[in-house]
């Protein structure tokens, strides 16, 4: 009779679908890491982001350059320094 009491007061304690506390704990810590490391997973890297500045700012300094080295050949150009124009043949 005492093994038939202590069997039916566990079942009474069992809050949900017969599990104890503590299974329900490890079911929702395991529920926590997961969710963890599906964000971590799907959330954009730092690394990327620090890609695509430094990708943007090489392309700034490219443009820079290239707008400098325009404006000093039209600097040349328009003081007569060089002279734009197509060459003449050399003789045969």
């Amino acid at each position: 009779m005492r093994g038939k009491k202590s069997v039916m007061e566990d079942e009474e304690k069992r809050p949900i679908f017969g599990t104890a506390w503590g299974d329900m704990g490890v079911i929702v810590i395991a529920a926590l890491i997961t969710i963890a490391l599906l964000l971590i997973l799907f959330s954009p890297s730092p690394f990327q982001k620090l890609e695509q500045a430094q990708a943007r700012q090489e392309k700034e300094k490219a443009r820079q350059a290239e707008i400098a080295r325009q404006k000093k050949i039209d600097e040349a150009v328009a003081s007569g320094v060089v002279v734009v124009g197509v060459p003449q043949a050399k003789p045969k």
